[in-house]
């Protein structure tokens, strides 16, 4: 019910901007948010807050009543579709990620600054500021079994990123060498900054259903269809560009190395 009144609350919209001889991008710029969200609540799909479909509706130059009925109504629609977040989008919830990835038969992970969060050893989280050690465990546990198959790729860049002092990338490159050998683990290294298009920022593709994303602020998990079709496209982009195996291992231990000429040099 709440998702059928998301699209009328849409329908609305564009029909009164169209009324207000608005465009989208004009709703956007007079509303400050950014154009795709007015393409997103007018075809009904979520976003992140009513509110914001609030000021849409308070951009339009309306009478105060008709803003506040139109703002109640999206408000009951948010409400009643809360239920059914998991397909509408995009969702906030914390610890969403690790819930989805022990869910998954296949995990596609990419990383292009950070170590990710499978791959943590305590030392790492710690010392990154990223996690508790048990957060840590309860990540790395993901890769202990269970049946599921794990691609990791990274740029090498992540190798040669050491958080605090670096002398935790010790164990840390251990641990990743010692991944990469198990069953049902795949880890490719992207060499220098190569790619099939420059490497934003991190996702975990969770099989195709959705896809999480890490911001300085929160966790955001996508499961629009289009989006997590999107996403695998660019992983298997990032995946062709990636080497694997003996020449992974090469590139792993190389910046294991420097890591240890560099410490050497400062102590």
């Amino acid at each position: 019910m709440g998702e059928e009144r998301l699209r009328e609350i849409g329908g609305e919209l564009r029909r009164l901007r169209r009324a207000a001889g608005l465009s989208g991008v004009g709703l956007a710029a007079r509303a400050g948010v950014p154009q795709p969200t007015v393409s997103r609540v007018e075809t009904g799909r979520r976003v992140s807050d009513p509110e914001v479909v609030v000021r849409l509706f308070g951009a339009l130059g309306l009478g105060s009543a008709e803003v506040e009925r139109l703002s109640a109504l999206a408000r009951e629609a948010y409400a009643g579709a809360v239920g059914r977040r998991v397909d509408a989008g995009v969702s906030f919830r914390p610890g969403a990620g690790v819930e989805l990835a022990r869910a998954a038969g296949v995990l596609r992970v990419f990383s292009a600054a950070v170590m990710p969060r499978p791959l943590w050893t305590r030392e790492y989280a710690v010392a990154a500021g990223l996690g508790s050690a048990d957060e840590a465990a309860a990540w790395s546990s993901l890769l202990d079994g269970g049946g599921r198959r794990v691609v990791v790729v990274l740029t090498e860049g992540v190798l040669r990123t050491w958080p605090g002092s670096g002398e935790c990338m010790v164990g840390q490159f251990g641990r990743l060498v010692e991944v990469a050998d198990r069953d049902g683990v795949r880890v490719g290294i992207v060499p220098g900054h190569g790619g099939a298009r420059a490497p934003l920022h991190g996702f975990v593709v969770h099989d195709q259903a959705a896809v999480t994303v890490e911001t300085f602020t929160r966790e955001l998990t996508l499961s629009d269809a289009g989006e997590v079709r999107e996403y695998l496209e660019i992983f298997d982009g990032f995946e062709r560009t990636a080497v694997f195996g003996d020449e992974a291992r090469a590139l792993i231990k190389q910046a294991g190395r420097d890591l240890r000429n560099a410490l050497g040099s400062i102590h």
